[in-house]
């Protein structure tokens, strides 16, 4: 009986008690969340909450293990799509040790000897993608694990008739000591060529320390680095970590979002039967030091207060509320009172002088009948009621709205989406309340005063090939208006200040304000996993700019060890 068969029985069985549950996190871009988002929306497993993330291993494989009870419902590739990732969570399915150590030995290294090179040589190009990955150090022992891989990524990408290429190499270390404590860390090196017509970074810059013509010349590198501990129990799971969070129902999220530069934080979550509670205190960075001495660059401290609640009132309506602060100062110190995970942080920040940004935002979810998902969400920065259908500048807020469509017959997914944030939202007149960290927006990735139709199609063909076509319509206001010989900012930029405003459009402040540019895009993304440790992903976009279309492509190989 293969590895997969024996999870499958084992996960029928053990249903949702877990022999040896990891507390790692599964990283928020993976891809098993979109399985498990089609497989909710389908009316399968319609109380799953996936609108926090990430989620943790035990939890991934519990939402498998009930989706496997409904195994002949499901459409043929979508089986083989659970095979897939069933294969990864051996640990927490089943008692089995991993299939390359051996029957006395708990520790297993890669390159210890030429006989466990060649075999994981051997495997790397042999493996099918439901067999479970090696890793290049290997330790189980009763609770206590470490798994340590090595993550190799080349691309080689076109904007027209430019091209450049783009790597990346690092490691990363998966731990689960005991019964209750995870740690994770990883490591990141990139390099990117940067032609003299193409300068813009590539899609894995995310804020970090770029380093432009340091070694060689036209050659960009720049470093990463990500770590978290969880200590997990009935309490739930207390975190510290640097570490992505996403919170939100959408494609794009106005509210915490992934695409934001990940910071340090500590965080608490509880799932309850009907509700799962979440918070997080982190710590920002400015967008730019405030003096540089003797003693170095001084950045005025910046935090962020946030928690959240997501409450299924049924399996087919989940409605999630957030708050949210920004605060911080010269010499200011984490507030006790923003310490509180339960504390509600509109009243608080009044108690405290009503000198932080706060900001509160409520999503819903609807599944009026098996393949359909309705959803929305709003994002309060701050409303004058008296104002509320007026054209003020005051009115800082951002409305979404989707739907997201999964036949059970076919192996889909289509979501539509629309997204308008209005100017000044997320901005503040002190850099330290503004919703930003190095800068870049905490919330939705074009920031305020745009607006945005945005649509995907997933199609799974196999297990091994899957299709995704995206498009995207993004409408951005401008930054700023010359009024005069003088240029007034327009709220269109997070890093703005409200002060200074041209007051005269206080009362004529619309959804976009300026010169309108509009970006138009269509993607077509082929992921090819063709052994189980070597995948493709290969891309081609149209892009149009204000009447200036761009052809983009690439290739990329990805290789994990």
């Amino acid at each position: 009986m293969n590895i997969t068969l024996l999870i499958k029985s084992a996960a029928l069985l053990i249903l949702t008690s877990f022999l040896f549950s990891m507390q790692l996190f599964v990283p928020t871009d993976h891809d098993v969340y979109d399985f498990l988002e089609r497989q909710s929306t389908r009316g399968y497993i319609p109380e799953f909450m996936n609108d926090t993330k990430p989620l943790q291993r035990d939890e991934i494989a519990e939402w498998l293990v009930k989706i496997s009870e409904l195994e002949n419902e499901l459409h043929r590739v979508d089986r083989e799509l659970l095979n897939y990732y069933l294969s990864e969570y051996r640990y927490e399915l089943t008692d089995l040790r991993h299939p390359c150590l051996g029957d006395t030995s708990d520790s297993r290294l890669g390159f210890s000897s030429w006989k466990n090179y060649s075999h994981d040589m051997r495997s790397m190009f042999n493996d099918d993608i439901f067999k479970e990955q090696n890793h290049i150090y290997i330790h189980e022992s009763e609770n206590n694990t470490i798994w340590v891989d090595t993550d190799f990524r080349v691309r080689g990408e076109g904007k027209n008739s430019t091209l450049r290429f783009v790597d990346q190499l690092g490691a990363y270390a998966s731990i689960q000591a005991g019964e209750h404590l995870a740690l994770f860390v990883d490591g990141y090196f990139f390099h990117q060529y940067v032609p003299d017509d193409w300068p813009d970074p590539a899609d894995e810059f995310n804020g970090n320390w770029l380093n432009i013509g340091g070694d060689i010349d036209g050659i960009a590198t720049w470093d990463r680095s990500q770590a978290y501990a969880n200590i997990s129990g009935k309490f739930g799971v207390l975190t510290i970590a640097h570490h992505p969070v996403n919170w939100g129902n959408s494609l794009n999220s106005v509210i915490l979002s992934d695409n934001a530069t990940s910071f340090g934080s500590l965080r608490w979550s509880k799932r309850f039967k009907h509700f799962k509670y979440s918070y997080l205190h982190g710590s920002l960075m400015m967008p730019t030091y405030s003096s540089l001495g003797d003693d170095g660059r001084y950045y005025i401290p910046k935090y962020l207060a946030a928690h959240r609640i997501e409450i299924m009132f049924t399996p087919r309506f989940h409605v999630n509320f957030s708050e949210m602060i920004t605060y911080g100062g010269e010499d200011r110190i984490p507030e006790i009172t923003y310490l509180v995970p339960i504390i509600f942080l509109w009243p608080s920040e009044h108690a405290l002088g009503d000198r932080d940004n706060k900001m509160i935002a409520l999503e819903a979810e609807l599944f009026p009948f098996n393949g359909l998902r309705l959803y929305g969400s709003v994002f309060l920065d701050e409303l004058v009621f008296g104002q509320i259908f007026n054209d003020f500048w005051a009115n800082k807020y951002a409305l979404q709205a989707g739907f997201q469509w999964s036949p059970r017959s076919l192996p889909a997914d289509l979501i539509l989406e629309a997204t308008a944030v209005h100017p000044w939202t997320y901005v503040h007149h002190f850099s330290f309340g503004s919703y930003t960290h190095h800068g870049k927006e905490l919330g939705f990735f074009a920031g305020p005063n745009t607006q945005l139709i945005s649509g995907k199609l997933n199609y799974d063909l196999s297990a091994k090939h899957s299709l995704s076509l995206s498009y995207n319509s993004l409408f951005e206001g401008a930054d700023s208006v010359l009024v005069g010989d003088t240029m007034y900012p327009l709220g269109g930029d997070v890093n703005q200040d409200d002060y200074e405003r041209f007051r005269d459009l206080d009362h004529e402040t619309t959804w976009l304000m300026g010169d309108i540019t509009r970006t138009t895009s269509i993607k077509l993304d082929w992921i090819y996993r063709w052994k189980n440790q070597i995948s493709f992903l290969t891309s081609c976009e149209w892009r149009n700019i204000q009447g200036q279309s761009d052809i983009y492509y690439s290739i990329q190989l990805n290789l994990n060890y």
